[in-house]
């Protein structure tokens, strides 16, 4: 078995994919934008071959790379990132190679917030009202049915990159004033908590692992009100979650992939946000192992080379990310008295990327508890602020 990797170095803890393949007997070609000698040793000793590029962005570095690993040690069998940025990349690598999995066609609800309703829809999983618009009286006839405040965002976008709450008149002129050329997508603005369904599927594409994780606000919010950013797995699924998340995983049949629903939680109902073709992000592959006991990255890596899919597992914990950002706030409790007061409950501390503070923190903690009450008392404690 052969495996394509592209980034299997970031982020640094999505190194223990390749340690798992290799585990499996996978053999794993690294397609990577830095040097062999940058490489955390221990990784590098997982490849089979190693090609650098200038650019990941360059499809056709990438695709060079790819030629050059089968012209030298014969067919790829797969191709994998876990990232977002490279899931067009992989899609696009499978078919001009002719490689198992999901193909660009396939991955048309991913690149364009319109198609993902749509999926919603065809799924039969309730979802905020939509529509590409593209001027500012089709807005007005769209917030005619809905009201104000609407939201607004690219049409094909990641994150909350260019993304608007529009609340009144003066905001929506102020939009189209300062708009890029491109599709925007505006839907009716919900409010409610997020909570998600996250999983892994087969080789067939259902879904074998499966858990829910609370957030304490979205990437958006995150952004605009520089909050910490907190979240943690339920060890009960919501009936109602698991009933919708399995119809939306049913419905774009993805095999052997990590999958990230996002749904918001409105008066006790849920309606469809987002859908990720990978791990949630951060650590959360880490909480998947903490929360369960068990090791997610061998679990798809036994996927991946053929192995029997079913394994036993148990949400034993509550799991939760607590990151504070050191950007001149001051918190009431120290690192020091937080460790000494609830160190039973940390799995695990350490500092983040420094592309992930804006989001996600300078620092972030691991927790764990059989009790939600528990992990809720906790991050009060560590994100609490003088």
């Amino acid at each position: 078995m052969n495996l394509v990797f592209l980034s299997p170095h970031y982020p640094p803890h999505f190194k223990y994919f390749s340690y798992a393949l290799k585990k499996n007997g996978v053999d794993v070609f690294a397609i990577t934008d830095v040097p062999d000698e940058a490489l955390d040793p221990s990784l590098r000793a997982c490849f089979s071959g190693h090609y650098r590029v200038e650019k990941l962005e360059d499809k056709e570095q990438v695709m060079n790379a790819v030629e050059f690993f089968e012209n030298s040690f014969g067919k790829m069998d797969r191709v994998e990132s876990h990232l977002e940025p490279w899931l067009e990349m992989e899609a696009e690598i499978r078919q001009r190679f002719g490689i198992f999995g999901v193909k660009p066609e396939e991955l048309s609800f991913m690149k364009r917030k319109s198609k993902m309703h749509d999926v919603f829809v065809a799924a039969g999983v309730p979802c905020a009202k939509g529509v590409i618009v593209e001027n500012i009286e089709q807005c007005q006839e769209f917030i005619k049915k809905v009201k104000y405040p609407v939201f607004i965002k690219p049409d094909i976008g990641v994150g909350a990159t260019d993304t608007h709450t529009i609340r009144n008149l003066s905001d929506l002129e102020t939009f189209f004033e300062n708009k890029q050329d491109y599709d925007y997508y505006m839907e009716e603005y919900v409010v409610g908590t997020i909570e998600s369904y996250d999983g892994l599927t087969d080789h067939e594409g259902n879904p074998v692992f499966e858990t829910s994780h609370i957030f304490n606000m979205d990437i958006h919010n995150l952004l605009v009100k520089s909050s910490s950013c907190t979240y943690y797995s339920q060890r009960d699924i919501p009936e109602e979650l698991l009933k919708y998340g399995r119809a939306i995983v049913k419905e774009i049949n993805v095999p052997e992939k990590f999958f990230h629903i996002e749904f918001f939680k409105c008066n006790g109902k849920y309606q469809a946000l987002e859908i990720n073709l990978r791990p949630p992000g951060g650590v959360s592959t880490h909480m998947f192992n903490y929360a369960c006991d068990i090791d997610v990255y061998d679990w798809w890596a036994s996927i991946v080379n053929g192995a029997d899919p079913v394994r036993e597992y148990e949400r034993k914990y509550y799991c939760g990310f607590i990151g504070r950002k050191y950007d001149g706030r001051r918190y009431k409790y120290s690192h020091d008295y937080l460790v000494d007061k609830w160190g039973k409950y940390i799995v695990d501390s350490f500092p983040m990327n420094p592309l992930e503070y804006l989001v996600m923190g300078h620092w972030g903690y691991l927790i764990r508890a059989e009790k939600q009450d528990d992990i809720l008392r906790i991050t009060k404690d560590f994100v609490m602020e003088e």
